[in-house]
């Protein structure tokens, strides 16, 4: 009875190893990727979830999944320099995210449409950061019910000086610099440090604004900063001020990308590859829970607290649709 325990465990071994093995061969058969094909063709490329600076990922055995931008901006690039992409379509479906992320895919989706058309299709949501990046594209496409807009930057910090007294925890901060441990929730913020963090994020907002405005082409930087009040809108009120340029589906982005790339219309639109099964099965990273996060947000230094909270993201007050 006693060998039996290790003789199962030695085969599932081996049949796990058989598993990887096989999984490793056939991942290029598996993979629909959309360079080099050797003909003309669309790339389709997903922005889904929340955007960040990270690796992203998400494997089969755990790790967050989201918005990449180190991933993302690798496929605009390789589309860029690929010849057989005629085209982009960029399916966006988040709330946005990181500031500095979000003007990186921007700075990405315009280096491509230099030289090729990038149409972007607009689902449940595209707002804030996935607005940042949507208007670098030539054209935009939503959904009437799409939630689009939200230009504005928001910063959240709590401050718990007070039950931390109640509690008997005090704070043993030490610093060199007057400003170290700026936005450290174990004190008030001074009126100093307020207005330094608005200044911070006013000049944010107001590349927020200069990248729509560089984008869209339809509307000039006064016109952008008077929408620019972290209000949503729907799909059918951003066609109205001048936000999107059409109605409609991924179908009607993908026609569009035809016709600003000068290809017939049975040119197919071909997607990136997701991770292989190889590749999702290795990129595992446990994740934390809600408590242990909140301890490393609270040891991380305040100005990776600062970097990591500046979000251009849609948050539930935002939720007011005009």
């Amino acid at each position: 009875m006693s060998l039996k325990a290790p003789r199962a465990f030695l085969l599932f071994l081996l049949f796990f190893i058989v598993i990887v093995a096989l999984a490793w061969v056939l991942a290029p058969y598996w993979s629909n990727s959309a360079s080099g094909s050797g003909t003309g063709h669309l790339a389709l490329l997903h922005i889904e979830g929340v955007i960040s600076g990270g690796s992203g990922g998400g494997g089969l055995l755990g790790g967050e999944a989201g918005a990449s931008a180190i991933t993302i901006c690798d496929r605009l690039y390789s589309a860029l320099e690929d010849d057989s992409i005629k085209g982009v379509v960029l399916r966006i479906n988040s709330p946005g995210g990181s500031a500095a992320a979000s003007d990186e895919i921007f700075r990405a989706v315009r280096a491509v449409s230099a030289q090729k058309p990038v149409v972007v299709s607009m689902g449940d949501v595209a707002a804030s950061g996935g607005y940042y990046i949507a208007s670098g594209a030539d054209y935009i496409c939503a959904n009437g019910a799409t939630l689009t807009g939200s230009i504005g930057v928001v910063f959240n910090l709590l401050n718990w000086e007070e039950a931390a007294g109640k509690l008997g925890i005090e704070d043993m901060t030490l610093t060199a610099g007057q400003y170290k441990d700026i936005g450290s929730p174990w004190r008030e913020m001074t009126a100093d440090e307020r207005a330094m963090l608005t200044d911070l994020m006013t000049e944010v907002h107001d590349q927020f604004i200069a990248a729509v405005a560089e984008g869209r082409a339809n509307l000039d930087e006064e016109q952008v900063r008077a929408l620019a009040t972290g209000m949503i809108y729907t799909g059918e009120r951003a066609l109205e001020v001048g936000l999107i340029d059409e109605l409609g589906g991924l179908r009607a982005a993908e026609t569009k990308a035809r016709e600003l790339a000068g290809v017939g219309e049975d040119t197919p639109v071909m997607e990136f590859r997701e991770p292989s099964f190889f590749e999702q099965l290795f990129a595992i990273e446990a994740p934390a829970s809600p408590e242990l996060a909140a301890l490393r947000r609270l040891a991380a230094d305040p100005l990776l607290r600062f970097s990591q909270g500046l979000c251009l993201n849609t948050t539930l007050r935002d939720l007011v649709v005009r």
